[in-house]
């Protein structure tokens, strides 16, 4: 019992400012500069292949209502994918903001998880590579756990100019963004799968070979990230 209390203590503590951080930045994108925006498209993410490799989708699902409303995404899927060499299924979730300036804007899954009742074990950002950007994409990583069961979680920030892993920056960036070019748009990606194995090397393995292999069908959808 001490050390479950010890460990959400840490993790409290470590969650403490990036949360008020990511908070303080979404409250200021609520209130920019009531600039006028290009009329930009929404990405139409239903229209992204239902077979990415070897994996294969199931059925789309939706959020549930009261979701929905509070996270107010102009676009948005859901999907689980398949594939039978694998550990488990990779469940795709990706929501679009046409605009900052109406809207808070992604929330981010370092704060909703925790806040789900998930421990977190792991995290860190890594460069993964993708079919079409030589440097990779930056992503989080992050390895959690609630009562016996444990997930790993990849997640990014992207839209047509660039990708980010680190949330704070995303805000940052997409100020100048909107001064510069009239939009303030920008997509959460997340992939999460169960993890089954000891050390979750299978499972993350597998995850990274789909956002391998997925990321050309994003840019598909969002236009070319510099």
């Amino acid at each position: 019992m001490r050390k479950t209390t010890s460990l959400l203590r840490a993790v409290t503590r470590g969650l403490f400012l990036p949360v008020i951080l990511i908070l303080v930045f979404q409250a200021a994108g609520s209130r920019m500069l009531s600039i006028p925006e290009r009329d930009v498209p929404i990405p139409e993410l239903r229209q992204l292949s239902s077979q990415i490799g070897t994996w294969k989708a199931g059925l789309e699902q939706t959020l549930e209502t009261n979701v929905a409303e509070y996270l107010k995404p102009d676009d948005y899927i859901i999907r689980n994918y398949a594939n039978e060499s694998a550990t488990s299924n990779i469940n795709l979730f990706v929501a679009h903001f046409k605009s900052l300036q109406d809207s808070y804007g992604p929330h981010s899954p370092r704060v909703c998880l925790p806040g789900a009742g998930w421990l977190v074990r792991s995290s860190k950002i890594e460069t993964v590579p993708v079919l079409g950007r030589a440097e990779g994409i930056p992503v989080n990583e992050y390895t959690l756990e609630k009562f016996g069961e444990r997930i790993f979680v990849v997640y990014w920030y992207q839209n047509n100019r660039a990708i980010w892993a680190d949330e704070v920056q995303a805000k940052l960036k997409l100020l100048p963004d909107l001064i510069r070019y009239r939009r303030s748009d920008v997509s959460l990606v997340r992939l999460v799968t169960n993890i089954r194995s000891a050390t979750a090397e299978k499972e993350r393995s597998e995850v990274l070979e789909f956002t391998k292999i997925l990321y050309p069908s994003l840019v598909e959808r969002f236009g070319a990230a510099k």
